[in-house]
């Protein structure tokens, strides 16, 4: 997910601003406005870090190495 467009994700302390492309990591994906509304249609629940680490029963199954699993999706609901 991203498309590459140049995006806005935060200000140094000397409040200029930090542009990375959208899609990149910066301890949690940068996703542009029209991104981020696909991100919203397509992940009603919400996110932590990146669009689907978080299932329809609000748990956080993202991430790397550990396999994190929701039960209830585990079982087919």
């Amino acid at each position: 997910m991203g498309c590459s467009v140049d995006v806005v994700y935060d200000y140094n302390r000397r409040g200029n601003e930090m542009v990375t492309q959208c899609g990149e990591w910066r301890s949690r994906t940068i996703l542009c406005k029209a991104c981020l509304a696909t991100a919203e249609l397509r992940y009603p629940q919400g996110w932590s870090y990146y669009p689907g680490d978080v299932c329809k029963h609000g748990m956080y199954t993202g991430g790397s190495g550990i396999d994190w699993m929701c039960g209830p999706c585990e079982m087919g609901d």
